[in-house]
């Protein structure tokens, strides 16, 4: 990831970079999307129906928000200017989507077809 507070072209110093935050924010975006996507598939190969599936869901996406907190050693705000917590919790419902269809497809290829 990359720190904003660094210098520009100019040699000056920079307290917040745009380009950083959009970087940060879109490589946060895909390694979510991607995990929440393989997440999904496993529930469906696993055979989850309803909360089962649904409790994975917040299970994995707590431990990939935690992972990505760990990486950023707990300061989330020097990276994407967010709280930990709103880090943690701010798009819980975003990734939901693509998990539900995986989970889904893959459950009926594996044991309805």
């Amino acid at each position: 990831m990359m720190v904003p507070g660094g210098m520009d072209g100019t040699g000056e110093r920079v307290f917040f970079s745009m380009e950083a935050k959009m970087h940060n924010d879109n490589a946060i975006d895909n390694i979510r999307t991607y995990l929440m996507m393989v997440a999904g598939v496993c529930a469906g190969v696993l055979g989850m129906n309803g909360p089962q599936g649904a409790v994975l869901y917040i299970a994995v996406y707590l431990a990939i928000s935690t992972c990505l907190l760990c990486a950023m050693g707990f300061d989330s705000t020097r990276f994407t200017n967010l709280s930990p917590l709103h880090f943690t919790l701010s798009a819980i419902e975003k990734y939901g989507l693509s998990y539900i269809l995986l989970w889904t497809l893959c459950y009926a290829l594996v044991y309805i077809y």
